[in-house]
């Protein structure tokens, strides 16, 4: 689930990158699965999820916590659904409940805070994305999540540091080049900002909100001719963009005029 991306200046994760589903088998005794059909019910709730079927994996997820209400991994995945659908309180709620059964869940921790930080709880959720951290200083996505509530606060520094960290976890995660770009570009670091740029379009070259906010951070630059093969580029992409590109030019034009 993607935020528009004029809300505000960060591009939000998508889902695989930000939300956790507890995707492994959950294998039991034959005698066992006959008493208790969770697992299999859980199970199916993760291809379902896979296939794209939410209405299924909720279905089964339900069913698999019914069977075993002490099913952590089941309520975490039921709130990643809900997330997914948009229903942000069932979402934490799922997350929550998920954590009172396993409070060292870092991927539980993570994906509340997703949901708290959309919620518009942005305190609550780097409260949630710190214990994510805690528990497994290596979590690379916990970082950006983190770094995203950041920059909504305006603590630049902060979240700069936090898409650093998660690029030194994992280089291949564009979205985290793309975001530590726009908060360099937001302190004003353009020729930062352009570089995060050029390393997230060789990541990711389909992104066309990258190659709007490289072209905005040209722009300011001077550097018009470059800037507008950029725009062409994202509306190429994303002709839905249109509208909104053009406000944002108008601004990056409106703020270079007053810093000369």
């Amino acid at each position: 689930m993607q935020k528009g991306w004029l809300s505000h200046s960060i591009s939000h994760s998508i889902f695989p990158a930000i939300l956790i589903i507890a995707a492994m088998a959950w294998p039991v005794p034959a005698q066992e699965a006959r008493r208790n059909p969770s697992a299999d019910y859980y199970n199916r709730g993760n291809e379902r999820q896979k296939a794209g079927d939410l209405d299924g994996a909720i279905e089964d997820y339900t069913f698999a916590i019914t069977f075993q209400k002490n099913f952590a991994q089941a309520w975490n995945n039921r709130g990643v659904i809900h997330y997914l659908r948009g229903d942000l309180d069932k979402a934490i709620a799922d997350c929550g409940k998920a954590l009172e059964l396993q409070p060292d869940y870092a991927e539980a921790w993570n994906n509340r805070g997703n949901a708290r930080f959309d919620k518009g709880d942005v305190d609550g959720a780097v409260g949630d994305f710190d214990r994510a951290i805690a528990l497994n200083p290596r979590y690379a996505q916990a970082y950006h999540s983190r770094a995203n509530a950041r920059h909504m606060k305006k603590d630049l520094a902060g979240a700069i540091s936090d898409y650093t960290r998660a690029i030194e976890i994992d280089d291949r995660f564009a979205l985290s080049w793309h975001n530590r770009g726009t908060a360099r570009k937001d302190k004003g670091e353009l020729r930062e900002a352009e570089a995060d740029f050029d390393r997230a379009i060789k990541l990711d070259p389909n992104r066309a909100v990258t190659w709007a906010f490289r072209g905005l951070t040209l722009l300011m630059q001077g550097r018009e001719a470059e800037a507008e093969k950029d725009f062409a580029r994202a509306l190429e992409l994303d002709p839905d963009l249109k509208n909104s590109l053009n406000a944002r030019i108008d601004q990056a034009k409106k703020e270079r005029a007053a810093i000369h």
